[in-house]
C-alpha cells in the first residue's frame, strides 16, 4: 500500500464523501447491513475504518461507547465536527 497515494486519495475524498454515499443506493445498502447489527446496551465498539463517520448514524450512540479509528485525519475532522462525543484517532495503515 502507498501511504502518500492513500493520504491523498482521502483527502480528496473527504469533502464531497457524504454527498455521494449518503444517498441512494450506498445509503440503502448501507442501512439494510446495519440494522441486522444487534448492539447490546452498554457495548463497547471499535469502529475501524470510520471515514467521515457516515455508518456511525446507525448505532445507537446515546447506549453505547464507541472509538473510532480512520487513515484520514480530513475523514476524521469531518466525523469529529458531526459526532463531537465520540473519541476518534487516527490509526496507521
Amino acid at each position: 500500500m502507498n501511504n502518500s497515494w492513500n493520504a491523498f486519495i482521502y483527502k480528496c475524498w473527504a469533502p464531497v464523501y457524504d454527498f455521494f454515499f449518503n444517498r441512494g443506493l450506498f445509503y440503502s445498502a448501507r442501512k439494510r447491513v446495519f440494522a441486522q447489527v444487534n448492539v447490546r446496551e452498554g457495548s463497547r465498539v471499535l469502529f475501524a475504518g470510520v471515514g467521515t463517520g457516515a455508518d456511525l448514524a446507525f448505532f445507537p450512540l446515546d447506549k453505547i461507547k464507541v472509538v473510532a479509528v480512520d487513515y484520514s485525519m480530513e475523514m476524521l475532522k469531518k466525523a469529529k465536527r458531526k459526532y463531537p462525543n465520540i473519541e476518534f484517532t487516527r490509526g496507521a495503515s
